[in-house]
């Protein structure tokens, strides 16, 4: 699927403590996600952010 400028990626926001480990290739966990997106689908790609909405990473949804 190609996605164009007006296409807005869904995020997940992570504590402050997670980010150096997912930085690094870690796994997201429950417990070390701030907020998210509600519409988050199984499967879809997301943009993992720190609270101030930095990109840490991408991931996929794994609900």
């Amino acid at each position: 699927m190609q996605e164009n400028a007006t296409t807005r990626r869904k995020k997940m926001v992570i504590s402050d403590a997670a980010v150096p480990f997912v930085a690094r290739g870690g796994r997201v966990f429950g417990r070390q996600i701030v907020s998210a997106d509600l519409d988050i689908s199984d499967g879809e790609e997301i943009l993992v952010v720190d609270r101030n909405d930095r990109v840490i990473t991408t991931a996929r949804a794994v609900l």
